[in-house]
């Protein structure tokens, strides 16, 4: 249950796995001289971005990624062959 703080924070007891905890205090130590708030802090700011985002693309009207062009993409991170435009070819003017 959320017990009200000073300010804009509420305090929560959460459950989480093992892995996840030694994640968030790993990035708390790297990043913010230990304080584990701060490092749930930044993962609930990446979380609201991820849904602006999502609303974002559905109020444009939805995806448009194609699964080839998800392929590609991955392929070119993945240090693949980049996508490369087919050159046009141009004709002379008169």
């Amino acid at each position: 249950m959320a017990q009200k703080r000073a300010g804009k924070t509420i305090k929560v007891s959460v459950s989480l796995a093992s892995e996840d905890v030694a994640v968030l205090k790993r990035r708390a130590k790297e990043s913010y001289g230990g304080n584990l708030s701060a490092a749930f802090s930044e993962a609930a700011k990446w979380l609201r971005q991820r849904e602006a985002r999502r609303r974002l693309i559905d109020g444009l009207g939805g995806p448009t990624l194609t699964p080839e062009g998800a392929t590609a993409i991955d392929a070119e991170q993945a240090g693949g062959p980049r996508y490369e435009p087919k050159k046009l070819r141009r004709t002379r003017a008169a």
